[in-house]
């Protein structure tokens, strides 16, 4: 018989599968993960997560990232090295179209321009933060500027590339950040 140890919250069940948060809570709202609610929070039996994650390897779970950039150039690069590696990508070329897309469905990661007309990058950031934690979050930025930087780092933790962006940077950033793709 299993114990009351046997049963994760959602972080606890995030740690345990290696996934963000955000995505655990995603998979069980929308009935992809084994969960049940306690008094409104989802819980998670450690047993069924395994079968669960065991039944993924086979199936071959692909993470998945939220490109935004108002540079479609930059977005489009960024958007085919995430896909060669194996992760699923949505793109947004502003901080509006990212949250109506975040809204849509969490993403595992999002790589975000710090520098963007309109909802700028830490107001994006922001907002990101307010509505959905800890989703990871690189910045991409080719304006290091000290008060927008200071801005976004108050939304932190973040991880920051400074464009020009390499192909090895973006596929090390990302995968850090999740493991790796699974697919």
């Amino acid at each position: 018989m299993t114990g009351e140890s046997d049963v994760l919250d959602a972080r606890g069940a995030a740690r345990y599968l290696k996934l963000n948060e955000q995505t655990v809570r995603r998979l069980a709202r929308d009935n992809q993960i084994p969960a049940f609610k306690v008094g409104g929070t989802w819980r998670f039996k450690q047993s069924s997560l395994d079968r669960w994650a065991e039944a993924q390897q086979c199936m071959g779970g692909t993470p998945e990232v939220l490109v935004v950039d108002d540079d479609e150039p930059v977005r489009d690069f960024v958007r085919r090295v995430l896909q060669r590696e194996d992760y699923e990508v949505r793109t947004a070329a502003d901080g509006a179209e990212a949250l109506r897309l975040i809204n849509e469905r969490v993403p595992d990661c999002v790589m975000l321009d710090l520098r963007m007309p309109g909802m700028g990058g830490p107001e994006t950031l922001k907002k990101i933060r307010e509505g959905w934690g800890d989703v990871p979050v690189v910045i991409l930025t080719g304006y290091p500027e000290i008060a927008l930087m200071h801005r976004a780092l108050q939304y932190a933790p973040i991880t920051l590339l400074a464009k020009p962006v390499t192909r090895d940077q973006i596929i090390e950033a990302v995968g850090t950040l999740l493991g790796g793709p699974t697919g």
